[in-house]
């Protein structure tokens, strides 16, 4: 009798849980309100920048990976103020007050830019039992605490996998996408990964599902087969669906997102959804052909997951969202805020401190000291946050269906 108790606590205890009445997932073509039934269109942000930053977004392209970063900062500031810059540049680049703001704009979703290191450090055993980060985790947690307090659906990208998914700044790569050349060491790390962040998190609605991984390289790559992402994508989505069986998968193929004919037939999961990616926004039927095709031969749905990068007068920003929400295609424009550029809602200002230790980086400037960098640094951090930068109605409002006021709590600068 023990023993049949025993046997039924550990089916209870490992079952997943169950599925929330509310929430996301997929009928043939549609995302959908689980609750309702009825078709969502997903028009949102992604925070870029902000848990894997990129140079760019900086105003800097000598310094462009996190471990760039990483590296530059301690060498200045020594590991321990290393550790308080990120712990303020995380805590105000973005907060409770930019998902209200975002969600007042008539946002309903928030992609966000995952970089495995922060969640499992780079250093890794050999084999599982993996070793994690509660710091990292901890911004994740947050993250689903606004999303919930501000109504807001979350999707999960995992932007900077184990090993890296391509060579490029963008993956947080060392210059080689080790994801495809050691798939004996990063696969079972990346499995690993995403299986404890849909444990973590299965069963909430805000979460609307995952994006396996951004952007994936590999035909470019001598020696690298393609059919690896499909066969990758189909083990991601076996452990995930231990513990979450109705969230939506985004799958985005070879060449920054935008071929997909590896990964066909794409029928593995009943809740694909094929997410492209193009820069410039993509505005028209001619341009969404190739995607739209796919869509038709396995009834799925589609998503911009990732575009942008449009400066004023924003006309193809215009464009791009009506004829997306004409055509059933949901978005995520990228990013929410940058430092210095204009082409989304926020743009921050950068300290004349902060411009000078971009200039000491890029060879153009003497080494500050420890104590101005320090101070240059930490003001800079704490700059970051909304109500310090500068906010662009235009931009916003050239985003097709939201609403380019703030609710006030934001207190942005107009």
């Amino acid at each position: 009798m023990r023993f049949l108790a025993l046997l039924l606590f550990l089916a209870v205890s490992c079952a997943p849980p169950p599925e929330s009445p509310r929430g996301w997932t997929t009928r043939g073509r549609d995302i959908i309100d689980r609750a309702t039934g009825e078709p969502v269109h997903l028009v949102g942000f992604g925070l870029g920048g902000w848990l894997l930053p990129e140079g760019y977004m900086w105003g800097i392209r000598e310094l462009n990976r996190p471990r760039h970063f990483e590296a530059a900062i301690e060498d200045l500031l020594g590991s321990a103020d290393a550790a308080e810059f990120w712990r303020l540049y995380h805590t105000h680049f973005t907060t409770s007050a930019d998902f209200a703001a975002m969600k007042a704009m008539g946002a309903n979703s928030i992609r966000i830019p995952l970089l495995a290191s922060q969640l499992m450090p780079r250093e890794q055993p050999a084999a599982p039992p993996y070793v994690y980060s509660d710091y990292g985790f901890s911004w994740l947690d947050s993250v689903v605490v606004w999303a919930e307090r501000h109504d807001l659906g979350v999707i999960w990208d995992m932007h900077g996998a184990p090993g890296a998914q391509n060579r490029e700044n963008i993956s947080d790569s060392d210059g080689e996408a080790r994801l495809w050349t050691e798939p004996d060491v990063y696969w079972p790390q990346l499995d690993s990964l995403w299986l404890k962040i849909a444990r973590r998190y299965a069963g909430n609605p805000v979460i609307i599902g995952y994006d396996l991984l951004n952007e994936p390289l590999l035909r470019r790559y001598e020696g690298v087969d393609v059919g690896l992402l499909r066969r990758l994508y189909v083990q991601l989505t076996a452990s995930i669906r231990t513990v979450d069986p109705t969230g939506i998968l985004f799958v985005e193929g070879d060449d920054w997102a935008q071929n997909f004919s590896m990964l066909e037939p794409i029928d593995w999961d009943p809740h694909l959804v094929i997410a492209f990616h193009s820069y410039p926004p993509t505005a028209d039927s001619t341009g969404l052909a190739r995607w739209d095709s796919l869509r038709v031969r396995y009834d799925i749905p589609l998503w911009h997951g990732e575009t942008g990068e449009v400066g004023a007068p924003y006309e193809r920003n215009v464009q791009s969202t009506g004829f997306l929400r004409e055509a059933n295609v949901g978005w995520s424009w990228w990013t929410h805020k940058k430092i210095d550029r204009a082409t989304q809602p926020w743009v921050c200002p950068s300290t004349e401190g902060f411009r000078r230790i971009l200039a000491y980086w890029k060879g153009e400037a003497e080494r500050p000291t420890r104590e101005e960098a320090r101070e240059w640094l930490f003001d800079m951090a704490r700059r970051l946050d909304t109500k310090e930068c500068v906010y662009h109605p235009d931009m916003v409002a050239s985003l097709m269906g939201l609403d380019p006021g703030v609710p006030p709590e934001t207190e942005v600068t107009p």
